[in-house]
């Protein structure tokens, strides 16, 4: 049997042992393909040197898995490990309310794998068969799913949108990437008019988060029915496994072998490739190919790509003011990092000087001298700069 495994949330990852005895189990007579979702939960699994067992090249949110395997599996689980129970079935309930047909292949949530309160969940009717095998197979109670599946919890009046989240307090709550506030209960609610956030019930709104959102002076709508929205919390003990990478992670070394590639290339040429990443850190892994450099816009963004790319050696200029939510409990740089340190909020305000004078508009360009570019970002920066951090 043809068995499409979708794992999400980076805690699982943190419990390496947890997820590779699933994966043995299921394996048995069957053929399984595991692939990840989140560029942190991907991060993980590299450190914990199972990069070889799970796929972390696709970039896909779990519905869109779930889909892709529907097309060529006979049975889909959806591995998951929420903080909570009662967030983990929220959000399985949430990724089976967009899929196009959730009773197109039997689909199984796996929740909380290795706790007392774990359990398996039935998405559809085809699943209850499977769900009785795997019960016996990884020794896990079956529970109902949560009702209805079909929708998410939106309410529509004429141009106001509510969409409510269970969450826990101290959760930040992400719109499309962004941060845009902090739980402060188990409940919380977004609202938005004529597609732009206003408020938040249930929790603390974060108005820069709103402006980033939204694009600043662009006004961008977002529809906030559809639009992704999530928590998140900072991941957890990274340095069990970062000191026993050296010599036993043939995918980054790999990946470094054709960056140092690359870059001898472009070298060459006359110059190398530097990539902007401005309050999107989730698509540093998506943009790291053939880079020399990286700059960054942030704080959040900065601690966590920084972290990511000090895996591979690329050094980063980061553009900070202060504002950081926590995202990363560990921080870590590539030797050559360079840390501004600007007065606060206004790391948006230089980040839109650098993609304008430096990019030229764009996300990726080609520089003669790494040296070189360095002090025009510092120039640029001006009176906002109070301080620097070097690497």
């Amino acid at each position: 049997m043809q068995i499409g495994i979708v794992i999400h949330n980076f805690q699982l990852m943190d419990s390496p042992k947890t997820v590779e005895n699933i994966l043995t189990l299921l394996s048995g007579d069957n053929c399984i393909d595991a692939c990840l979702c989140g560029t942190m939960g991907k991060i993980a699994a590299i450190d914990a040197g199972m990069e070889n067992l799970v796929e972390v090249g696709r970039l896909m949110k779990p519905s869109t898995c779930i889909e892709h395997f529907f097309r060529s599996k006979d049975l889909v689980c959806l591995l998951n490990h929420g903080k909570e129970l009662t967030t983990g079935r929220t959000f399985g309930r949430i990724v089976v309310s967009h899929l196009k047909n959730p009773e197109e292949k039997p689909l199984i949530q796996i929740e909380r794998p290795g706790r007392p309160d774990g359990e398996l969940i039935p998405w559809n009717r085809v699943a209850l068969p499977y769900a009785e095998k795997l019960s016996s197979l990884l020794n896990m109670k079956i529970s109902r799913p949560p009702s209805p599946v079909n929708t998410i919890e939106v309410s529509k009046y004429g141009t106001r949108v509510l969409r409510r989240i269970s969450t826990f307090p101290g959760a930040n709550i992400m719109v499309e990437g962004i941060v845009v506030g902090k739980a402060t209960s188990s409940e919380v609610a977004l609202i938005s008019e004529n597609g732009f956030l206003t408020s938040m019930e249930g929790g603390i709104i974060k108005e820069q988060g709103i402006e980033i959102l939204h694009k600043h002076e662009e006004r961008v709508p977002v529809d906030l029915s559809i639009a992704w929205v999530k928590t998140a919390t900072s991941r957890k003990n990274s340095d069990d496994f970062y000191d026993s990478m050296e010599g036993k992670n043939e995918w980054m070394a790999k990946t470094a072998s054709s960056k140092k590639g690359f870059s001898q290339e472009k070298l060459l040429e006359g110059g190398v490739k530097v990539i902007l990443i401005d309050h999107c850190a989730e698509r540093s892994l998506d943009m790291m190919k053939g880079a020399g450099f990286v700059i960054t816009i942030g704080d959040d963004t900065t601690e966590i790509a920084g972290n990511i790319f000090s895996r591979f050696g690329i050094p980063i200029l980061g553009v900070t003011d202060g504002d950081c939510d926590e995202l990363a409990t560990e921080v870590r740089y590539s030797p050559g990092s360079l840390l501004l340190h600007l007065k606060q909020g206004k790391d948006d305000e230089l980040g839109k000087e650098i993609k304008q004078h430096i990019f030229s508009g764009e996300q990726i360009a080609c520089f003669e001298n790494i040296d070189d570019l360095k002090p025009r970002i510092i120039k640029l920066a001006g009176d906002l700069l109070e301080s620097i951090s070097e690497y």
